[in-house]
């Protein structure tokens, strides 16, 4: 089993900056599990049965509306947490929690949950801010929806969100492991539409991509469209 303090996201997050009794009962009743890219770690309208700390990937978190329409609500990355409020609430999943690459997860069923919440102040915290987490990413969802008038405004805000993340990181370059259809799920666009603005973008020199790889050439003209 991987031990939390040879991770490099060590002390960077909610549940990876335990002090060393709550990460030694952590480390001691969690399953760590590889899901490779596509795999399903929950799905929306399950009963909650576990919380899933990511260690390394990507996962896409989207909700399903009546009529079938799904939104990406956010990406989760290396130390985010997923499934807390619904294991708090011992109610259903809320999303669906999909690996967009290779995944290391710690699994923490409920039960183990509870124990490390009420016997750990460090872990309670922890879980508090994984919710306030989850409350910034919605509204951060809300925010690239309602504000940029423009479906291109949409997709720079997406941009500069990527690049704002990437920086957090230490890294320039944005890797790009979403679809263009999956791009549109997140800016309530259309693949066409997002296609057809990656390509002006390109043309107009305001980003660059090579593969996977984006790279903001012109952040100020992004921008502009953001506020457009």
């Amino acid at each position: 089993m991987s031990k939390c303090q040879n991770c490099p996201e060590a002390g960077k997050h909610a549940f990876c900056n335990l002090g060393p009794e709550s990460r030694a009962f952590l480390e001691s009743n969690s399953l760590t599990t590889d899901y490779s890219r596509g795999s399903t770690l929950f799905r929306e309208g399950d009963r909650s049965n576990a919380v899933f700390v990511m260690c390394s990937g990507k996962a896409k978190v989207s909700a399903t509306s009546r009529d079938g329409k799904t939104m990406i609500l956010r990406i989760a990355d290396a130390g985010d947490v997923l499934g807390m409020s619904a294991a708090l609430t011992k109610g259903e999943y809320e999303v669906t929690a999909e690996a967009l690459e290779p995944c290391r997860v710690r699994v923490l069923h409920l039960r183990h949950l509870t124990t490390l919440l009420q016997n750990y102040g460090d872990a309670s915290l922890g879980a508090a801010n994984a919710l306030a987490e989850d409350y910034r990413a919605a509204f951060d969802e809300a925010r690239l929806i309602a504000l940029p008038a423009s479906p291109a405004g949409r997709v720079a805000r997406l941009i500069l969100d990527w690049a704002d993340d990437a920086r957090s990181r230490s890294n320039s370059l944005i890797t790009m492991s979403l679809t263009h259809e999956e791009v549109a799920s997140m800016t309530a666009t259309t693949r066409e539409t997002v296609t057809r603005t990656l390509g002006r973008f390109r043309k107009e020199k305001i980003i660059s991509t090579h593969g996977v790889v984006l790279t903001v050439l012109q952040p100020k003209a992004l921008e502009r469209l953001c506020a457009c």
